[in-house]
């Protein structure tokens, strides 16, 4: 008899479970356009800033090499040679050392700035349109230029 009892009380446990995600899950929307919008645009423009950041690391690790180097005993004469012995000592791994710090700074700051800009673009358009009365009216250089002065 408690073995029956102890199934019958985990059964109506599962059952108020199951019934609980069903209203759950009534509840829940699917996001709207608006934040597919936002999320898309955030998620584009960091992407852009860590592909960015990462094509021109070997290039800003070599900057800061030689900008803290000690001028009385200059290991890199130039661009071409640091890069050519960073490469001999380090090999690519070198190349790329504190990229992964850059792209922790810089992936949300890109994001932020084009989710701006795209906001600023937007708004700027909209009235655009309303000054003008051309409901196909498109942004003009000077217009992206000022979306982008904006950010």
């Amino acid at each position: 008899m408690a073995t029956e009892d102890v199934k019958r009380s985990e059964s109506a446990a599962v059952s108020t479970i199951v019934n609980l995600a069903e209203e759950a899950r009534e509840g829940v929307k699917a996001p709207g356009y608006a934040v597919l919008s936002i999320c898309k645009s955030l998620f584009a423009g960091g992407v852009a800033g860590g592909v960015s950041r990462t094509a021109v690391a070997p290039l800003e690790r070599m900057k800061i090499l030689l900008q803290v180097q000690n001028p009385h005993n200059i290991k890199y004469n130039g661009t071409v040679q640091g890069l050519k012995y960073i490469w001999r000592t380090e090999g690519l791994r070198g190349l790329f050392k504190g990229n992964g710090t850059n792209c922790a700074r810089i992936v949300p700051n890109s994001a932020v700035k084009f989710f701006s800009y795209e906001q600023a673009s937007k708004g700027i358009l909209y009235m655009y349109r309303q000054q003008t009365g051309n409901e196909n009216a498109q942004l003009t250089p000077v217009l992206r230029l000022g979306a982008g002065a904006t950010v």
